[in-house]
């Protein structure tokens, strides 16, 4: 039992960092990797909407939104799952797919910083 506190502790400081990361990213990236002004949307016919680079921010307050969302998820997980709603599986699969959809969301919002990197110039 206390290694499995353990390990929900461990989870749930990672979950905590993880939502933390996307705001600390895009400061980085705005800060040091993007043009002052980025693409902001693709269509069909290419790049529909130029705008600052301090715009890159509303993705990454967005993006921390949810990932806090998950985090508190996290750390509720065994009494969401004891009323019934984590469905198909247990408080530990609901507590996986939290950090596997946190590490996703990560992942996406480092590509879009990535494509707003390129100047539009």
């Amino acid at each position: 039992m206390q290694q499995r506190t353990a390990m929900k502790r461990s989870g749930l400081i990672a979950m905590i960092a993880l939502a933390a990361l996307p705001l600390v990213t895009t400061g980085l990236a705005v800060l040091f990797a993007m043009p002052d002004t980025v693409p902001l949307h693709i269509g069909a016919n290419g790049i529909d909407r130029i705008g600052s680079k301090y715009e890159a921010f509303e993705i990454g307050f967005l993006m921390t939104g949810c990932c806090a969302l998950f985090a508190v998820m996290y750390a509720f997980m065994d009494k969401l799952a004891a009323m019934g709603l984590v469905h198909g599986t247990d408080a530990h699969g609901g507590r996986t797919l939290l950090l596997f959809a946190q590490i996703s969301m990560n992942a996406i919002q480092i590509f879009l910083l990535f494509l707003m990197s390129f100047d539009t110039q």
